[in-house]
């Protein structure tokens, strides 16, 4: 088997589905009983939060978003940020694979922490997003 390198685009449903989100979460904090002295930073807080998950994750402009990825036969992976650094990286047992979904969990060679990457079909070609998912259910299920 081959390596599988996605280049990862925009995706509207992602983007569509985190504002709507976000929005919801400010309406409900609208509604609630709590003072404005809480509400008011709790929906400064929402909005940094979409305007940070809308450029890294949905946009893909920020320099850390992930904009390509290569998952090797050994299901080793490496990524590429927006900001041109490449990392080595390890699938996870956390990834999540779903004909409308896949989230990639990826645990960096040189980091204690995670990195966890939102693919849509909107978002990559059609026919590389089924052999991702195929080779991530029948060939890295057991590794992660």
């Amino acid at each position: 088997m081959e390596t599988l390198h996605l280049e990862l685009g925009v995706s509207a449903r992602l983007t569509a589905g985190l504002a709507t989100m976000h929005v919801f979460a400010g309406a409900m904090l609208g509604l609630s009983s709590l003072p404005w002295w809480l509400v008011g930073p709790a929906l400064a807080a929402l909005v940094a939060s979409l305007v940070f998950y809308l450029r890294r994750e949905g946009l893909r402009f920020a320099p850390a978003a992930i904009v390509s990825v290569s998952l090797y036969p050994d299901c080793r992976c490496t990524f590429q940020t927006r900001s041109g650094a490449r990392h080595e990286a390890s699938l996870l047992g956390s990834s999540f694979v779903a004909p409308y979904l896949t989230v990639l969990g990826l645990k960096l060679a040189d980091s204690r922490l995670a990195r966890h990457v939102v693919i849509l079909p909107d978002s990559v070609d059609v026919e590389c997003f089924r052999k991702l998912r195929v080779l991530l259910k029948w060939r890295c299920n057991e590794k992660c």
